[in-house]
C-alpha cells in the first residue's frame, strides 16, 4: 500500500525582504527557495542535508507558517506542525518555569479549552514520554543540562499531538553522547506515536542513521532525493559527492 502524502511542495519558492541593497525600499525581495519539488510521507522520518545558507530551514519555516512570502503550492494534509529548533535555550523563555512553558501550547489552543488539571496531566504525560522526572516541572531552562533543554523542547512541540515534527538542526549544540540520546529519543517518539518527521541537518552520518529518505538541498533546489543508502553509494550530483566527501563518507 503506498503512503499517503502529508506535504506536498510544488516548484516552492520562498522570498524574504532584502533591505541590505535598498534599505528603502519595501519591494526587493531576495528568493531562498527556487523552485522546489518535494513530498513528505506519513510516518517516514526525512533527512534534508545541506551546508548552512542552502535554504533547508527556510523550507520548514514554510511548513511552520513563519515564511509567508512564498510562491508555488505548498499543499498540507494536517495544520499546526510542530517545530524543534537548534537551540533549546534561545527557544525556551528563561524567565517561565517547565511547568509554565509545557502548559503554553494548550493554553493558547483555539480548538479546544483545557482545564488546568488536564493541562497538568498531559505535561506530565509528555515529560514521561521524553525521558524527564516530574520534579523539573518547577525549575528554570538555565537549571537543566542541555540534552534536558531539547528534551523540554521536543516536549513543548508534542504538547497538542502533532502529526508532523519538524527538528531543525535539535543535536547540532550538543556534545556527542547527548545528541545520541536526543536521537534515540526522536527515533523512540516516532515508533511509538507515528509521528512523521522532517529532519533538517547538515551531518550526513545522522542522516543515514535514523532517515527513511534524504533530500540534498544546495542554494535553494533540491539537488537529490532517495533512501540514503542509495544516494550515498551512487550519487548523481556532483554537489552531493562533495558533501560525501566532505563528510569523509567517500
Amino acid at each position: 500500500m503506498e503512503q499517503e502524502k502529508v506535504i506536498q511542495a510544488k516548484d516552492l519558492k520562498v522570498y524574504y525582504k532584502d533591505h541590505k541593497k535598498n534599505p528603502l525600499s519595501r519591494q526587493h525581495r531576495k528568493q531562498v527557495l527556487k523552485g522546489v519539488t518535494l513530498d513528505i510521507y506519513e510516518g517516514e522520518i526525512l533527512g534534508i542535508a545541506g551546508e548552512s545558507g542552502c535554504g533547508k530551514s527556510t523550507f520548514a519555516k514554510a511548513i511552520v507558517g513563519m515564511n509567508k512570502d512564498i510562491e508555488g503550492e505548498l499543499i498540507q494534509k494536517y495544520g499546526d506542525p510542530q517545530m524543534v529548533f537548534q537551540d533549546p535555550y534561545s527557544s525556551l523563555n528563561p524567565s517561565k518555569k517547565i511547568g509554565w512553558l509545557l502548559e503554553e501550547p494548550l493554553k493558547a489552543d483555539k480548538t479546544r479549552t483545557w482545564t488546568k488539571e488536564e493541562r497538568k496531566k498531559r505535561a506530565k504525560e509528555i515529560l514521561k514520554a521524553i525521558g524527564l522526572q516530574e520534579n523539573i516541572l518547577d525549575r528554570y531552562p538555565s537549571q537543566l543540562s542541555g540534552g534536558q533543554r531539547q528534551r523540554v523542547s521536543i516536549g513543548v512541540a508534542l504538547m497538542k499531538s502533532p502529526k508532523i515534527l519538524i527538528a531543525d538542526e535539535p543535536v547540532s549544540a550538543l556534545d556527542v553522547t547527548i545528541q545520541a540520546q536526543i536521537l534515540e529519543l526522536l527515533q523512540e517518539l516516532h515508533r511509538e506515536m507515528g509521528i512523521t518527521i522532517l529532519f533538517i541537518s547538515h551531518d550526513l552520518r545522522v542522516i543515514y542513521q535514523i532517515c527513511d529518505h534524504v533530500a540534498v538541498m544546495h542554494e535553494g533546489i533540491i539537488k537529490e532525493y532517495g533512501v540514503p543508502k542509495d544516494v550515498y553509494k551512487n550519487p548523481k550530483s556532483e554537489y552531493t559527492m562533495q558533501l560525501l566527501e566532505a563528510a569523509g563518507i567517500r
